[in-house]
């Protein structure tokens, strides 16, 4: 396995079916993809994900019912079913976040999820999708905390992901990286705490020159 293809694969645990003309995302958290938790690179232990099935249903099911008050958008729970683990929801239509104005309202809504004492824990970009906001489609890994230490991982995770869709191009990753701390207005306690030695298994998987960017423009606010 890949070390970029570490938070790949989850949608091999969903399928999209179409119920009286409504198309419904139905996910199931006991399928045999799940056991990629137990494979994760020591890089990501910082970090209290789970591999448990029901903990990941529940965990998603937390923060897709919390009250977000339109700041972001997240899929409305159908129905779930504790014996399958299985979970139906709606089909949110979204693009893919290419736009740096759109990278910036991704770090405004991080924000807004730490402000509220959560943490996603798997933010790679695939997870959330632009259309007018930014929606969050993948929270099973998600925690409700105020652990800054967190809140920090899931801006390391999104800029390892985010090196990784840029790997081409080390600048854009520069400027699309500066847009979402900009946009989630980073402080001084959090940008010390994402050069954190103790971050740097995770660090080390950032290619080289992406990793300069990284740390000059988290630097920036220091």
């Amino acid at each position: 396995m890949k070390l970029e293809d570490f938070f790949r694969g989850l949608y091999s645990q969903t399928r999209l079916i179409d119920i009286d003309d409504r198309r419904v995302v139905v996910k199931c958290y006991s399928s045999s993809t799940s056991f990629k938790w137990y494979l994760i690179s020591p890089a990501f232990r910082r970090y209290p994900y789970t591999s448990d099935p029901l903990e990941r249903m529940n965990r998603e099911i937390n923060f897709f019912t919390f009250n977000w008050r339109d700041k972001i958008k997240v899929p409305n729970i159908i129905d779930f079913d504790v014996k399958t683990l299985c979970l139906y929801r709606n089909f949110i239509d979204g693009n893919e976040i290419v736009q740096k104005e759109q990278f910036r309202e991704l770090g405004d809504a991080l924000r807004y999820i730490h402000e509220k004492n959560f943490a996603l824990g798997d933010t790679k970009i695939e997870n959330f999708v632009y259309n007018e906001k930014i929606s969050v489609i993948d929270a099973e890994q998600s925690i409700q905390t105020s652990n800054i230490s967190y809140f920090a991982w899931d801006l390391l995770v999104l800029a390892f992901s985010m090196s990784y869709k840029f790997i081409k191009d080390p600048y854009l990753f520069y400027e699309n990286y500066d847009a979402v701390l900009e946009g989630y207005a980073l402080n001084k306690e959090i940008a010390k705490e994402l050069l954190n030695f103790n971050n740097l298994p995770i660090l080390t998987l950032i290619p080289f020159t992406h990793y300069n960017y990284f740390k000059k423009v988290v630097e920036k606010f220091l």
